[in-house]
C-alpha cells in the first residue's frame, strides 16, 4: 500500500488525469488549486443550468383570445367608508 512513488503529482493532477502508481502531494497549495477548480466548474454548472432552467420556463406569446380584460383598474371593489373594508387606514 504504502511503496514506492514513481513520482509525486499535486490533487488536481491526480483528479484529472489519475495517479497511476505516483504519491499524491498533500499540501496547502495542491488542495487549494483543487478547490479552487472545482469552484471554477461549479459556477459554469450554475450558469448552464439557471440558462436551461430560464428556457424551460420561458412562456410563448399570449394568445389573443384567452385575455380577459379586467373590468376596472383595482382587483376589487371597495367602499372606503365601510368599516370592514380591506384597505383602510387605522385612524378610524
Amino acid at each position: 500500500m504504502f511503496g514506492e512513488c514513481s513520482a509525486t503529482v499535486s490533487m488536481l493532477y491526480a483528479a484529472v488525469f489519475g495517479a497511476d502508481g505516483a504519491c499524491i502531494e498533500m499540501s496547502v497549495t495542491s488542495i487549494l488549486t483543487a478547490f479552487g477548480a472545482f469552484m471554477v466548474l461549479v459556477v459554469i454548472a450554475q450558469f448552464f443550468a439557471r440558462l436551461l432552467w430560464r428556457r424551460l420556463l420561458q412562456r410563448g406569446a399570449p394568445i389573443d383570445d384567452d385575455y380577459i380584460d379586467p373590468v376596472g383598474n383595482t382587483p376589487f371593489d371597495d367602499d372606503p367608508k365601510y368599516r370592514d373594508s380591506a384597505i383602510r387606514s387605522t385612524k378610524r
